[in-house]
C-alpha cells in the first residue's frame, strides 16, 4: 500500500506544474495575406510575432480580392480589410511600387549575359567571356556593362490589373544598343519592334520611357 501511496502523489504533483498559455493579444501578432490562388482569391492569418508565447489567434478569414488596391495616398489596413489614409509625412503609391534606391538589386530583378555571336574567340563561343558582365548598382542608380556582351536586366511581376512600368534614364553612347520591351508569360512581346529602342540623351539629360501593361498572369521586362 506504501508504494502504490507514493506513486499517486508523483503523479499529482507532475500534473500540478503544467501552466496554460495565456491568450493572445493585438501586440502578440500581426496580419498577412496568403499567396493568391488560382482564383484569385487569398487569406488573412495572423503571424505570431513569437511562437508558442500566447494561445487563441484569430482564425484566418477571406481577405480581399487579389485585383483589389487602395488609391494613392492610401494603404490597405489588414485589421478590417479597408484603404486608410497615409500618416502625415508618409506616402503610398497605391498599387504600384517605386525602386529609388539602388545598393543592391531589390527582389523580382535579375540579369542575364550573353556573348555577341560573331565574336571569333573560343572563350566566348563558350559563355565564359561574359560571366562577369552585368547591370551594376550605383547607390542611387543602376550602369550598364561597357564591353561587347548584350546583358539584359530583367524584372519579372504578376500583374493583377492594367498598370504601367516608366522609368528615367540617360543613353549617350549609340555604339551601345539600348532596347526596353514587355513580354507576357509565353515570352511574346507586347509592343511593336519600333517601340523597343531607347533615344539618346544629352550627356546630363534624362529622359523619361512609359509603357503600359495589359492585364496577364506574368509579365517581365
Amino acid at each position: 500500500m506504501g508504494l502504490v501511496e507514493v506513486a499517486a502523489l508523483i503523479l499529482l504533483h507532475g500534473a500540478a506544474v503544467v501552466w496554460a498559455l495565456p491568450a493572445c493579444t493585438k501586440a502578440d501578432y500581426h496580419y498577412e495575406y496568403t499567396e493568391c490562388d488560382s482564383r484569385g482569391s487569398r487569406w488573412r492569418v495572423a503571424i505570431p510575432t513569437t511562437p508558442d508565447r500566447c494561445s487563441g489567434l484569430p482564425e484566418p478569414i477571406i481577405g480581399r480580392e487579389c485585383s483589389f488596391s487602395c488609391g494613392s495616398g492610401e494603404f490597405l489596413d489588414l485589421l478590417n480589410q479597408t484603404c486608410s489614409k497615409c500618416a502625415a509625412g508618409t506616402y503610398s503609391l497605391g498599387s504600384g511600387v517605386r525602386f529609388t534606391e539602388w545598393d543592391n538589386f531589390p527582389p523580382g530583378f535579375s540579369t542575364v549575359a550573353t556573348y555577341v555571336e560573331d565574336m571569333d574567340n573560343t572563350a566566348a563561343a563558350n559563355g565564359i567571356y561574359c560571366n562577369s558582365s552585368s547591370w551594376a548598382p550605383q547607390g542611387t542608380y543602376i550602369a550598364s556593362n561597357r564591353d561587347d556582351c548584350t546583358v539584359s536586366l530583367i524584372y519579372s511581376v504578376h500583374l493583377k490589373k492594367p498598370g504601367s512600368v516608366s522609368f528615367e534614364y540617360q543613353y549617350v553612347d549609340n555604339s551601345i544598343f539600348f532596347e526596353f520591351f514587355v513580354q507576357n508569360d509565353q515570352c511574346q512581346d507586347t509592343e511593336s519592334t519600333e517601340q523597343k529602342w531607347m533615344r539618346l540623351t544629352e550627356r546630363d539629360e534624362w529622359k523619361r520611357h512609359s509603357v503600359s501593361l495589359v492585364h496577364s498572369h506574368h509579365h517581365s521586362m
